[in-house]
């Protein structure tokens, strides 16, 4: 092997040396770098999907919102069919005017007891059946089941019941057995 002479051996020197500073550069400072930028963009792609989470959450939210309206829209008008106690002879009056619109000449509405409340959520009302007596022709019925489904307040049919009588005929006596709902509080 030949034997360097000294300027050689001060340009390995300072090459060995510019290694070793490459080197410890490259292990102190490029790889924690590398490691901090790596966790930083872990963390800003966690932060980006929650933002996109957050996104959609509120996308939903008026989804939600908009839901909410309608259910309360609807909410007011079923409260609107809910007569309270001191509605109850407007309701039997009512009754008795959509028999006369389907131009029935008989009829006779009858309360029964009001049946014990109960409860829905936070709202409480009592049921009240009511014994609807017809003397009328098949159309004229059709008519009036019509007009009850119509009636600005609640009225569901429980029973009916149809009595041929050939001495009335082409008339029928009827028996409809109807409950509204009678709003005691909201909660």
């Amino acid at each position: 092997m030949k034997k360097l002479r000294p300027k050689e051996k001060i340009i390995l020197k300072y090459f060995g040396l510019f290694a070793a500073i490459a080197l410890a550069f490259q292990y102190l400072l490029i790889q924690p770098t590398r490691l901090k930028i790596t966790q930083k963009k872990e963390e800003v792609q966690k932060v980006n999907d929650e933002i996109q989470q957050a996104y959609e959450f509120l996308r939903n939210l008026n989804t939600i919102r908009e839901e909410a309206n309608k259910m309360e829209e609807l909410w007011q008008i079923f409260r609107t069919k809910l007569p309270d106690s001191k509605q109850i002879p407007v309701l039997l009056n009512a009754l008795a005017n959509v028999a006369n619109k389907a131009k029935i000449n008989y009829v006779s509405i009858n309360t029964k007891p009001l049946e014990a409340g109960a409860q829905q959520g936070s709202l409480l009302y009592n049921r009240l059946p009511i014994e609807i007596t017809l003397r009328c022709r098949y159309q004229n019925l059709g008519e009036y089941m019509a007009n009850l489904r119509d009636m600005p307040r609640l009225v569901k049919v429980e029973s009916l019941k149809i009595l041929r009588n050939k001495d009335i005929l082409p008339n029928l006596d009827v028996t409809i057995n109807v409950y509204t709902y009678i709003l005691i509080n909201e909660g």
